[in-house]
């Protein structure tokens, strides 16, 4: 561990207790880990605006891996982005209204989109997306989208995944299961794989040299990107094969658990 240079962690589940809230003291582990040298990077399924409110103290002194990879932001920079196509987006919504019982949200950069039909949702999406916009109809916005989520009120993101929207748009698309009501669709090859390979060049860290958290499906890119890979004991049942070690659940404080053992290594 004495040579971890950048420590990653996904957000739901992982970094954040069940009730939603960072770890205690976690203000305390950033400042060690800055002395220490080491960067520190959010890794979520979540956009930009939404991580800096998390973070409202610390949002120029990290960096973020926002909506799974489709836009990297670090120390304040705008540093990747992977937008999808005008025409692209509008034909995955077309497809989710048409063929699924699931809601479609517009990630833009500036704010998600729904259409105003789906404002009974807004409880489930808002923890989510803290900047949400209710629209006359979703295939007649011009948008700068990085990713097409879908919530499922049925919590059938996994079945729907394999049922429709790998079939269809699999070969074009990143299509990942983000938790049990939600599926994101992204430009091919975008994922939090990707942000850790940017941010291994912003920093010339390279990737032998990251450590890595998560818990879920949208995280196994990631873990298997970096040297350090860590499942939390609440991962979902298949994770293990996908991490090299385990630590402590979200609520057990897990990702502090290791940190330590990363600061006591190379402060010691």
């Amino acid at each position: 561990m004495q040579n971890v240079k950048l420590i990653a962690s996904d957000m739901d589940q992982t970094l954040l207790t069940s009730a939603g809230t960072l770890p205690p003291h976690f203000d305390r582990y950033l400042h060690r880990l800055g002395e220490a040298g080491i960067e520190f990077a959010v890794a979520s399924g979540r956009p930009l605006y939404t991580l800096q409110e998390t973070f409202p103290h610390f949002s120029d002194q990290i960096s973020m891996v926002c909506d799974n990879g489709g836009l990297v932001y670090s120390h304040g920079q705008l540093i990747g982005k992977s937008l999808i196509p005008e025409e692209k987006y509008r034909e995955i919504v077309q497809f989710i209204m048409t063929k699924t019982d699931g809601v479609p949200v517009l990630c833009a950069l500036d704010a998600a989109y729904i259409n105003a039909t789906d404002a009974q949702y807004l409880p489930a999406l808002l923890p989510f997306y803290h900047q949400l916009k209710k629209v006359p109809d979703l295939l007649t916005q011009s948008l700068a989208v990085d990713k097409v989520t879908i919530y499922f009120p049925n919590k059938d993101s996994r079945k729907n995944s394999e049922r429709y929207f790998r079939p269809v748009f699999g070969k074009d698309y990143t299509v990942q299961v983000s938790g049990e009501t939600w599926l994101d669709i992204q430009n091919l090859g975008v994922n939090k794989g990707r942000g850790m390979r940017i941010l291994s060049r912003h920093f010339d860290i390279p990737t032998t040299q990251m450590m890595a958290f998560g818990d879920y499906d949208n995280d196994i890119p990631m873990l298997e990107t970096v040297g350090y890979s860590y499942i939390m004991a609440n991962a979902t049942q298949g994770m293990a094969q996908h991490a090299k070690y385990r630590t402590r659940s979200n609520d057990e404080f897990g990702v502090l658990h290791v940190m330590d053992q990363v600061l006591q290594a190379q402060e010691g």
